[in-house]
């Protein structure tokens, strides 16, 4: 039996042909290869200082985020005005160091310390003047000027904060405050401008009651210290009757005076009418009726000298 014999098994049998590199692929990892030997080590030293670089940022913002949350559990956990003061001077660039000391100057207010509030609110303004706090510190320091009685420095401060901030919810505060401190100044007449003034820009304010209240007041402290005018001058117009009065008590006296002498000259007459009488012969008389007559002479004649 015959085997079959392949068709293609007497057909010489040719070789693939391989896959020749490009020759620009080879130039590639040669430049590589160059590049790294040459640049390859700095490139490696970069990056790990890179990566050390961007840890260290990492860390040190956890760091500070950390210091960040345990000074705000310090200043939410201080009860005192000098906890709070200390807090904030014992780290014055940590970002809750203006809340501390803003806070610690309001307590201070609170409590009448006066001079503390004042001495705290000015040194905020000097450390961070650009604050968002610094408004309510400005008008602070105003609000302890009028606390210790000084009206003129506190009215300064007062109209100058209204000025400068006319956009500041504050402003109707500050407003109020400097026409407090010019009546307690007697500038009745600037005091109750800045009320009007008040009243008629600012109609649908909610601090319009207060501006109104604030204008009566003022009216009755200007009745008030007008009073004592109108009342000493009633009290001179009396004072001139008085005086017109004193003549005609010394009228009256100076005839009480007198009445003495002629009180005295009549028993005088009575004494030489008695003298004539007895120069002339009378009937005699009764003993008792001389001692009677006597009598009656002395004490006539001792009468005018009692008087």
């Amino acid at each position: 039996m015959d085997e079959k014999i392949p068709q293609n098994a007497n057909e010489p049998q040719t070789n693939e042909p391989t896959p020749v590199v490009p020759s620009h692929e080879g130039d590639d990892v040669k430049q590589f290869s160059t590049w790294m030997a040459e640049y390859g080590r700095p490139a490696l030293i970069g990056l790990a200082v890179a990566v050390v670089v961007l840890l260290g940022i990492q860390t040190w913002r956890s760091q500070k985020a950390s210091k960040a949350s345990a000074a705000v559990q310090a200043l939410f956990q201080s009860r005192s005005a000098e906890e709070l003061q200390q807090l904030a001077t014992a780290s014055p660039t940590a970002p809750t160091a203006p809340m501390a000391l803003a806070s610690a100057a309001a307590e201070f207010y609170a409590q009448g310390r006066y001079d503390e509030a004042l001495a705290a609110y000015q040194s905020f303004l000097a450390q961070y003047a650009g604050h968002m706090l610094a408004p309510q510190a400005t008008v602070g320091v105003a609000a302890s000027l009028e606390a210790q009685d000084n009206f003129e420095e506190a009215a300064t401060s007062y109209q100058a904060f209204a000025q400068e901030n006319p956009a500041s919810p504050l402003q109707p505060q500050a407003v109020m405050g400097a026409a407090r401190c010019l009546e307690q100044l007697g500038k009745f007449d600037e005091a109750r401008a800045l009320y009007e003034d008040f009243i008629a820009a600012h109609s649908e304010s909610s601090w319009l009651p207060q501006a109104e209240s604030g204008l009566l007041f003022l009216k009755k402290a200007e009745r008030a210290a007008k009073a004592p005018a109108a009342v000493a001058a009633p009290e001179a117009v009396s004072e001139a009757p008085a005086a017109d009065a004193a003549p005609a008590v010394a009228e009256e006296i100076a005839p009480a005076a007198e009445a003495p002498a002629v009180e005295a000259a009549v028993p005088a007459a009575d004494e030489d009418k008695s003298a004539q009488d007895d120069s002339k012969p009378k009937k005699k008389k009764s003993s008792k009726k001389k001692a009677a007559q006597s009598a009656g002479e002395e004490a006539g004649a001792g009468d005018p000298a009692a008087e």
